[in-house]
């Protein structure tokens, strides 16, 4: 919950420095609350979930010990995926929360509407993509900083991809896109279809790639 504080603080002091044109309330406080954490806090968030479920296994014989045990490995990196996205629902429901509240701190009216609800709860599900993806490099590298770099850098290019409308083509530019950070456009109806597609297909992906990897992985000891 720390970063989704550190971003939230943030975008309110963003958007009550720049009120003379920002006229728009609740959506531009979420343009510049969602701005910082799609880019950098929620996939550092991811990147550092996914090196910590990854590190144990990475100290002492810990990977032999799992490997023999009487569960599959499809199965290990499942449970490992959905603890992560577990820990990314925290977070945006987080993200949520602090906007209510801060935008009754800075004197909004009312209540948001029901699509920021949504954008969140679609963000949550393209965050699979980069779960999977994160769980893969901190599988491959028993680094714990580096795979959270690899998910920072990720999401800066999920952005520009997401500018130059190729979000759906790129599994860190799901988040971005769910988020509609940029206030380029929320997800129409025909678009979801695409996004939950490629949400599934590179989830899929990342998971196999480390099922194959892990499977053929000569582990050794530290």
């Amino acid at each position: 919950m720390a970063l989704p504080s550190v971003a939230a603080a943030i975008g309110t002091f963003n958007y009550v420095s720049n009120l003379e044109i920002l006229k728009l309330g609740w959506f531009d406080l979420w343009t510049q609350h969602t701005l910082c954490a799609g880019l950098y806090f929620l996939h550092a968030l991811i990147g550092a979930s996914c090196s910590w479920l990854m590190r144990l296994e990475h100290r002492g014989t810990n990977w032999n010990l799992l490997m023999a045990s009487p569960v599959g490995t499809v199965s290990i990196l499942t449970a490992k995926l959905f603890v992560a996205w577990l820990m990314l629902a925290v977070a945006l429901v987080a993200t949520g929360a602090l906007f209510v509240g801060c935008g009754k701190l800075v004197g909004l009216p009312g209540m948001p509407g029901h699509e920021f609800a949504l954008w969140l709860a679609l963000a949550w599900i393209g965050g699979l993509a980069p779960i999977a993806y994160q769980l893969l490099a901190s599988l491959l590298v028993r680094n714990f900083a580096a795979p959270v770099g690899v998910a920072v850098i990720g999401g800066l290019v999920g952005f520009f991809a997401h500018a130059y409308d190729k979000a759906l083509a790129w599994p860190y530019g799901l988040v971005v896109l769910a988020l509609n950070s940029n206030g380029n456009g929320a997800l129409g109806i025909s678009r979801i279809v695409p996004f939950l597609a490629s949400s599934v297909v590179f989830t899929a992906a990342a998971l196999g790639t480390a099922a194959f990897v892990l499977k053929r992985l000569d582990v050794k000891t530290a």
